[in-house]
């Protein structure tokens, strides 16, 4: 039996499309003004469970909405997978994929790909989204930003250290991490922009009403967590 997802509006403008496989990735349509972008292209087991691009077109069908760019906060495989970013080529023959410098080894089968190294924005509509290469969960790490709200990928938030610490082929080093932190410490005054909610890329942490430099500058903190 296929297991169809619920979608959720998590806040206005961006929606939850669903939770994919064992780890719980989510994939997320962010829109303005009927123009859109899909979020995460998570792997997905097609006997049990309906693909994230089946999903975000069947919303998007519904809702008149024109997907303009296909994003990825990194690339761990949990978050891209080539046979989902296929599959929503297919859905979306005109959408750009925009993604990270770090992506570029795995994107040889796709078409209308641009890469940017640290930071790009783009405009859905009228609206701006944000994206910003700070490492620390990953060397890809991209924060997304958009209506007030930063989605941060896998970051561990309020600790320096992350899961992948003691893991040499994908750990990221002190100084590039509190680098990262520092920059997107300075987001809101550099960019005149105020966050207040912020989302991981699972779905697991929601947090709203936050105050965003404040939550940056605690993440410096080596503290143990897990």
């Amino acid at each position: 039996m296929i297991k169809r997802t619920r979608v959720q509006e998590w806040s206005n403008g961006i929606l939850l499309l669903g939770r994919f496989e064992w780890f719980g990735t989510g994939c997320w349509l962010l829109h303005h003004n009927g123009i859109g972008a899909i979020l995460e292209l998570p792997p997905y087991n097609p006997n049990h469970q309906e693909s994230p691009a089946t999903k975000a077109y069947n919303v998007c069908r519904k809702r008149a909405i024109h997907v303009k760019y296909i994003l990825c906060t990194h690339a761990h495989t949990d978050h891209f997978s080539i046979t989902t970013a296929r599959d929503m080529h297919i859905a979306f023959p005109h959408a750009q994929f925009l993604l990270q410098r770090g992506f570029e080894h795995l994107t040889h089968e796709l078409t209308n790909v641009q890469l940017f190294d640290h930071e790009c924005t783009v405009y859905l509509e009228t609206e701006p989204l944000y994206l910003i290469h700070a490492p620390k969960h990953s060397w890809t790490d991209t924060h997304v930003i958009f209506k007030g709200t930063a989605i941060t990928g896998d970051w561990e938030l309020n600790t320096l250290r992350s899961v992948h610490d003691n893991k040499p082929q994908h750990a990221v080093s002190t100084e590039v991490k509190l680098a990262s932190i520092e920059k997107m410490a300075r987001f809101e005054h550099e960019y005149r922009y105020h966050i207040h909610k912020v989302f991981s890329a699972h779905a697991n942490d929601r947090r709203e009403q936050v105050n965003f430099t404040a939550l940056m500058h605690d993440t410096k903190i080596d503290r143990a967590s897990f």
